[in-house]
């Protein structure tokens, strides 16, 4: 065979037809053909089922047999080559016949020529390979349809294409799940079907706009508004609307996504940027107005100290008794603009750690002998428990002497009667302390409200005698001890008291409620 030869199957029962067209074939002078010729219907199938050839040559008589029938065969294996159709007659019904099965062509014996079986061959087969190019086309076309049907019914955002008059002609699962409407619902609908109606003339007057003019204000943009589900409600939206255009005109794509929950986000951060605005004011303004005052409250404590003194023996002991009352309700007030400046810094995250080796044993001893100097009322003992060796730790002295001094003075204040004990617990190991209980025998408070009291501003009341304050001691004990990478833990109990526990190490935290 020579190199590029044209393979022709010829299924023909006669033999002077086989050699006349080999004749032919052969003076063929610009194209060389490789004639294969099976003489009965059934090696005419099984010549092509094996699909070695570019083209057959069917007589339309085959032994009795109907070509049709052979033509329809070889369509049903799946031959690719394709079938010029010989027959001794002319006829128009059996040409049209042949065409429909699939031909390529319907020639007549006696009129064939050798320019023209070459032709035809030739055409066949051009038709041939345009029509698999064309059916490889359409495969790809359906194959990349179905992706991006995938991959747009699986999107979450809403994907709507409309035509140039607004119609809907395509919707998405991620529209349905946003608008409510299914898509035999929905298609053929007007686009402003999902706008609330205060959008709707606006629209009418955009689409128009374009369509004569082909400019738009939102095409190629992404925009914010309000759409309209099916149940009538309104949700805000961003939608980004593209067009484009194909053989029936301008499309529109719209991508819409339903921001709701993002709005939300939104304005709780700008809701949370504002308090955090108006809590900056505030804490400036109260540190502002503490140092104010801090000025006279120091200077009407040293000025009582001095007359309190009474070295030229002026006053009487009912003048001196009420200069002590005024000297602790200036030291109270004092200890009030110290809170509430603490908490300013607190809140404005202005309160720095200085860490340094710190005796925990050195500080306890120092608040408990410091009580024991200015009460005046002794009724209450404070019951120091401290261990003979301390290890030293690294902490801020000055916060854990502010925490410590408050858990004391709150014990003393809620205890009527027994004892309040300061204890400092170590670990076992390392002699390093772990974590400083402070025990009053007072009314204690319900284990369900314990976490309450760290609140601020918040007091819990225990009778008609509770003690009076500003509700701001235990939430800056506990903000102060957060910030030192401490726990600040409670165990209470109605009318048994309560442990209150500055905790060191994770390992010896105890439950709230034990």
């Amino acid at each position: 065979m020579a190199s590029g030869a044209i393979r022709v199957l010829l299924i023909e029962d006669q033999e002077t037809d086989y050699l006349l067209t080999r004749r032919m074939l052969a003076s063929c002078e610009n194209q060389s053909f490789d004639l294969q010729w099976a003489n009965s219907w059934q090696s005419g199938i099984e010549a092509i089922r094996r699909c070695v050839h570019d083209v057959c040559l069917l007589d339309y008589r085959i032994g009795g047999a109907d070509g049709l029938e052979l033509l329809k065969e070889s369509c049903d294996i799946g031959c690719k080559a394709p079938v010029i159709l010989l027959t001794g007659i002319s006829d128009y019904r059996l040409d049209l016949e042949a065409m429909e099965l699939g031909a390529a062509d319907f020639l007549i014996k006696d009129k064939i020529t050798p320019e023209l079986l070459e032709r035809s061959i030739r055409y066949a087969m051009a038709q041939s390979k345009a029509m698999l190019e064309l059916r490889r086309q359409q495969e790809d076309l359906r194959a990349s349809e179905l992706r991006f049907r995938s991959v747009v019914q699986s999107a979450g955002d809403a994907i709507i294409l409309a035509d140039e008059t607004g119609k809907i002609v395509f919707w998405n699962k991620g529209a349905e799940t946003i608008f409510g409407y299914v898509e035999d619902e929905i298609l053929g609908a007007q686009i402003e079907t999902l706008l609330p109606e205060t959008y709707r003339a606006q629209h009418r007057e955009s689409f128009e706009r374009f369509r004569l003019t082909g400019r738009s204000q939102i095409i190629g943009k992404t925009v914010e508004l309000q759409g309209l589900r099916k149940d009538q409600s309104l949700f805000p939206l961003e939608l980004s609307l593209a067009s484009w255009t194909n053989g029936t005109g301008t499309m529109f794509t719209a991508i819409i996504r339903d921001i709701t929950e993002r709005r939300g986000t939104e304005e709780l951060r700008w809701a949370k940027e504002a308090a955090e605005d108006d809590s900056h004011s505030k804490s400036a303004c109260l540190v502002r107005m503490g140092h104010e005052l801090r000025t006279p409250l120091h200077s009407i404590i040293g000025f009582t100290n001095l007359l309190i003194g009474n070295k030229s023996r002026n006053f009487s002991d009912q003048d001196v008794n009420l200069l002590r009352r005024i000297l602790t309700n200036a030291k109270e007030q004092l200890k009030l603009v110290d809170a509430v400046l603490d908490f300013s810094k607190i809140e404005a995250k202005q309160m720095d750690v200085e860490v340094e080796p710190v005796s925990i044993d050195v500080i306890v001893r120092d608040v408990v002998e410091q009580f024991e100097a200015e009460r005046r009322s002794t009724d209450i003992p404070i019951v120091l428990c401290l261990p003979p060796t301390v290890a030293p730790i690294h902490a801020d002295a000055q916060k854990i002497k502010q925490v410590l001094m408050n858990i004391v003075d709150n014990a003393l204040k809620f205890t009527k009667r027994g004892t309040v004990t300061v204890e400092l617990i170590l670990s076992p190991g390392n002699k390093q302390p772990i974590r400083i209980d402070v025990t009053d025998t007072g009314v204690g408070m319900p284990p369900e409200r314990l976490n309450e009291i760290f609140q601020p501003f918040h007091q819990l009341e225990s009778g008609p005698h509770h003690p009076k304050g500003t509700g701001l001691g235990l939430s800056i004990c506990k903000s102060l001890c957060d910030l030192m990478g401490y726990q600040l833990q409670v165990h209470s109990e109605p009318g048994r008291g309560s442990t209150f526990s500055i905790v060191f190490e994770e390992s010896s935290r105890l439950p709230l409620t034990a």
